[in-house]
């Protein structure tokens, strides 16, 4: 999980830009996966890697 919000980390704050949301979402995170080729995005991982870009995107 640490690898996954590591890498996605960079690619957050051009993702809101560019959607014009606040917070980072699912297909958003599922995109920056893909992109970067990383692999591990189970629907019970991926929550709490969007739980700490959310966190980290709010503070």
């Amino acid at each position: 999980m640490g690898q996954l919000v590591t890498r996605g980390r960079p690619h957050v704050p051009a993702l809101l830009e560019r959607d014009g949301n606040e917070t980072v979402n699912r297909v958003q995170l599922r995109e920056i996966l893909r992109n970067e080729g990383l692999t591990g995005g189970r629907n019970d991982r991926l929550g709490l890697v969007l739980q700490e870009l959310r966190t980290e995107t709010t503070t």
